[in-house]
């Protein structure tokens, strides 16, 4: 069932209306899933504008599906989380400290990458999209340059997830693209979740805003796309975690519950599987979440597994300051999506 009215629209309407109070075009569209059922609530599209079809950056959500890859084709016996970088990329053999950074470290950002490549400075020509110009020789160039930090603790890093999915793409033979759409979108009949939109999912792609409300370009995360690089809908991303909670489509369940398994706690209550951040002790058993953000997008998905429930926020507005990649910000979408979800939860107890 697909149903727009949910007893908690009322309550995901004031968070919207309390964390979006710009007088700038933006859209935000929130997704539930609760027992199997989808609702959805947009604001900011003229009327009969369907939010659920809204095509919107996904960003660092992107993660989590190079993760769920890296699970499927261990399954598949393509390749094994324990491998390391130096048995796909023998131009790092002469950094050991890189060539023995295995996937799962990369995957669980405990690789000891930072968070950013150092030659990205070199290649931003555009301070808006500054992405666009990494590509692979400017990785290859970096990388064997790198002095990672220990492996083992807990650093995020868009270049570690960034070079997973590179090597995943590598070791198959097959484009990035190829085997999101292949391996996860086609079970999961998810098909607005792509790297490269057709002509007419252009039609669907919203304009993008800063915090301030400046308009700016859609990011291009050129080799880095693994990190940051998808476009997806509210519809999809609800497919994608009705999947995560065991209702999707047998071939990617187990890998989609690999991914799902703590590897560190990082806080008290808070935990990091293979891409998921995973809350504790809140909600009285594991919440599992990710967030993203470009200069002109925020997104959020978490969802309960024990108790079949999630929440997409997705919106056009920013969260970053502009030229600062590395500032923490506050994401107004995280906070809703939480609140939904201790809301739901409360709820059902």
């Amino acid at each position: 069932m697909i149903t727009t009215d949910h007893p908690i629209t009322g309550k995901a309407e004031a968070l919207v209306r309390e964390h979006f109070v710009k007088p700038f075009p933006h859209s935000v569209t929130i997704g539930i899933l609760e027992n199997g059922n989808q609702f959805y609530l947009g604001q900011g599209q003229p009327q009969g504008f369907d939010y659920s079809s809204a095509i919107y950056e996904a960003a660092s959500i992107t993660k989590v599906f190079t993760t769920t890859l890296l699970c499927l084709l261990e399954q598949q016996g393509k390749l094994k989380r324990s491998d390391t970088i130096g048995q796909y990329i023998p131009e790092v053999a002469g950094n050991r400290k890189i060539s023995a950074i295995t996937l799962e470290q990369l995957g669980s950002h405990t690789s000891g990458l930072p968070r950013l490549p150092a030659g990205l400075k070199f290649v931003m020509t555009n301070k808006l999209n500054p992405y666009e110009h990494y590509n692979e020789e400017q990785l290859l160039k970096d990388l064997p340059k790198c002095r990672p930090s220990a492996p083992g603790r807990y650093e995020y890093s868009n270049l570690g997830v960034g070079l997973l999915g590179y090597i995943l793409a590598r070791c198959t033979g097959r484009t990035l693209e190829e085997l999101v759409k292949e391996e996860i979108c086609g079970p999961l009949f998810m098909e607005d979740t792509t790297f490269v939109l057709s002509s007419a999912q252009q039609q669907r792609l919203l304009p993008v805003y800063t915090a301030n409300g400046k308009e700016v370009p859609h990011w291009d995360l050129g080799a880095l796309a693994a990190a940051g690089g998808l476009r997806t809908t509210a519809r999809d991303l609800l497919q994608f975690a009705k999947a995560n909670m065991g209702m999707g489509a047998a071939s990617v369940a187990a890998a989609m519950k690999a991914a799902q398994q703590p590897r560190l706690r990082i806080r008290r209550n808070d935990e990091v599987g293979l891409g998921w951040m995973i809350r504790t002790g809140v909600y009285h058993d594991r919440m599992h979440w990710h967030n993203g953000g470009t200069y002109g997008s925020s997104s959020f998905i978490g969802f309960h597994r024990e108790k079949n429930m999630a929440v997409i926020v997705l919106s056009n507005n920013g969260s970053f300051a502009l030229f600062s990649l590395l500032r923490a910000q506050k994401r107004h979408v995280d906070e809703i999506g939480l609140e939904l979800l201790r809301i739901m939860t409360k709820t059902m107890d």
